[in-house]
């Protein structure tokens, strides 16, 4: 979700996709077009920023191979530093401000705390994220991820919001956050309206429980106690 925001506000452009048997072979339907496969790389018109995505999850036998490849490329076109972006997923109501958390190496754990960014003290990165921060150390590149908890019950903008404006404070992106900002105040008016509609369900239901134990109490005293 971060990824896609990220490529429609950067106007960013496709420059390579990734094919590997360990990726499932699905088509995506995107912004009206087809596109190649899942697993694809975009650019700024200055190529100095690269974004990579994929819409669906690679096999846990194939994380080293398609980290290796993908980290073989991102050397030869001369990538200094890899960021992943990624989430916590909790089960609970969406998080007004969710904290980031942040993950990194020696050299970029400074960076993350002078710019307000919570330094996680304890972390099991998984999946293809995991994989690359693990390859970034054998390889002695600059790696880091920024990890916010996100829900997995409910539509979660505020997250995504959480986790842009984290990046553009790390690395001065100003990437545009009024849409995102527009639907987290119409997934607080959802949740409010949700949360009114379900007290007033308790406190009807309570009432109504009231009103029938005041019917049973006459009957109650003309026949004695209750069997």
């Amino acid at each position: 979700m971060a990824a896609g925001y990220i490529i429609n506000a950067l106007g960013l452009h496709q420059v390579a996709h990734l094919k590997s048997p360990h990726i499932p072979p699905v088509a995506v339907f995107v912004g009206g077009r087809l596109r190649h496969p899942p697993f694809r790389i975009y650019a700024n018109d200055m190529n100095d920023l690269l974004l990579l995505t994929c819409e669906v999850p690679i096999e846990q036998d194939g994380l080293y191979e398609v980290s290796s490849a993908l980290m073989d490329w991102l050397s030869g076109v001369g990538a200094r530093e890899i960021v992943i972006l990624d989430g916590i997923p909790v089960r609970d109501i969406p998080e007004e401000h969710p904290p980031i958390f942040g993950v990194a190496d020696e050299r970029a754990i400074g960076e993350l705390s002078k710019r307000g960014i919570q330094i996680a003290q304890t972390a099991l990165i998984t999946g293809v994220g995991g994989s690359i921060l693990s390859e970034c150390m054998v390889r002695d590149v600059p790696g880091s991820s920024l990890l916010v908890p996100m829900s997995v019950a409910y539509p979660d903008p505020e997250g995504i919001l959480s986790l842009i404006d984290s990046v553009n404070r790390v690395y001065g992106l100003s990437i545009s956050t009024e849409a995102l900002e527009n639907d987290v105040k119409r997934m607080h008016q959802e949740l409010k309206a949700i949360e009114k509609n379900y007290q007033e369900m308790v406190d009807r239901s309570r009432k109504q429980g009231e009103e029938g134990a005041l019917r049973l109490r006459p009957h109650e005293s003309e026949g004695g106690s209750p069997p």
